[in-house]
């Protein structure tokens, strides 16, 4: 990133910091480094890190201290700062427990005296979520319906159907992001017509980490065994061929799980 800074009658200085977003986990640290254009000692500086606007800071080294007074409540306890090449001009903020929320732009700021200088960092963060469940069960009016389930996120993955022959299934799917955490949580449904599908998979994409889940489901062995029809609102078998439906779907699934 192009530094900005101030002119003055002392010597000039800028910061530069990585030109790339740095990636980082959900859960995991990552630091946030930033260095001086001159080979001299930035001990005796005031070094911000901030998102938005530089106050409340999300991290501020003054005096040789750290801050907490002036420190976002939400990065109160979840920051260390390292020191260890402060007098070569070179610093870092370490952040704990990375959240969907840190997400985006931080600036770093060096001040000494009336002069200083500052760039930007862009963070990048990915949450590669829970395992995928499907759940299977008869159709509102014919065939099969099917329904993908996990949470756990970031930033909005991509869902795929298909069946076990690699063909694509259309479907309809929810992304909600939570309020508190910022990960997304996925619901898609699907629903089968071809009595010749045996089986099916749901594949969650993480195009940022080119990375994905998937779970695979065999359906019951006669579609036909799942279709509602008209005689079934008043003949007796109606729950039992329900119950077995259930009960051979649940024992499909575990055998998946079972099985390398």
């Amino acid at each position: 990133m192009c530094p900005w800074h101030l002119r003055t009658g002392k010597a000039d200085f800028s910061v530069f910091a990585p030109d790339k977003p740095l990636l980082a986990m959900v859960g995991e640290e990552v630091d946030l480094p930033c260095h001086l254009s001159l080979n001299i000692s930035a001990e005796d500086m005031e070094l911000r890190w901030y998102r938005d606007q530089p106050s409340p800071a999300m991290h501020l080294h003054k005096n040789g201290i750290d801050v907490q007074d002036e420190q976002m409540a939400e990065y109160q306890g979840r920051t260390t700062f390292l020191s260890t090449r402060l007098a070569q001009g070179q610093a870092a903020v370490r952040i704990h427990n990375v959240t969907a929320l840190d997400n985006g732009t931080f600036h770093c700021n060096f001040k000494d005296g009336i002069m200083s200088a500052e760039t930007t960092l862009w963070l990048r963060v990915a949450g590669l979520g829970s395992e995928p469940k499907i759940q299977v069960g008869p159709g509102q009016s014919e065939g099969v319906w099917a329904q993908c389930t996990s949470e756990g996120w970031y930033p909005e993955p991509q869902v795929e159907w298909r069946d076990l022959g690699g063909q694509s299934l259309p479907s309809v799917t929810n992304l909600s992001a939570s309020p508190t955490t910022g990960l997304f949580s996925v619901v898609s449904n699907v629903t089968l017509l071809d009595r010749d599908v045996e089986g099916l998979s749901c594949s969650i994409i993480s195009s940022l980490l080119q990375r994905r889940k998937v779970a695979k489901s065999y359906l019951p062995g006669r579609t036909e065994d799942v279709i509602i029809s008209g005689e079934a609102h008043t003949g007796a078998w109606k729950p039992v061929s329900l119950a077995c439906v259930f009960m051979c779907t649940c024992m499909c699934v575990l055998c998946v799980r079972v099985v390398p």
